[in-house]
């Protein structure tokens, strides 16, 4: 029996390895090819060593959040797209929080708790149209 093969590279972004673990095991049993990171500095060294498809982050980490990866990826003319995912919270401007990462660039969001289909969709949709 052949292997499956990755769909896509995802790179998952959480400070909490419970929901890190739970989602790379979804991901890699649909066939993608799943790393992680802790924190936006570990998100960071990911990105330039796998170069993922696509990046999958909380908007609040313990260390740092996707806010400053988003303006990192921008500063480095990255064109990775990002799905930012959040179960609520503001903005440093007092925002909602999804909203303000789509400003700074993120190519999609996602409320907490999400279905696997709609996540799964929004991943190919968003990878489509990042690529032209």
């Amino acid at each position: 029996m052949d292997p499956v093969k990755a769909s896509h590279r995802i790179l998952i972004v959480d400070d909490e390895p419970e929901v890190r673990d739970s989602l790379k095991t979804m991901l890699e049993s649909y066939g993608h090819a799943v790393s992680e990171a802790g924190s936006t500095a570990e998100a960071l060294i990911a990105i330039e060593a796998i170069r993922p498809d696509i990046v999958l982050t909380d908007v609040f980490l313990g260390e740092g959040d996707a806010f400053a990866l988003l303006e990192a990826l921008r500063a480095n003319e990255e064109n990775i797209p990002v799905i930012a995912m959040s179960g609520g919270g503001s903005a440093p401007d007092g925002t909602d929080a999804l909203s303000f990462a789509e400003q700074l660039g993120a190519a999609a969001i996602i409320d907490k708790p999400f279905r696997v289909k709609d996540l799964l969709a929004m991943i190919d949709r968003t990878i489509a149209e990042a690529a032209g």
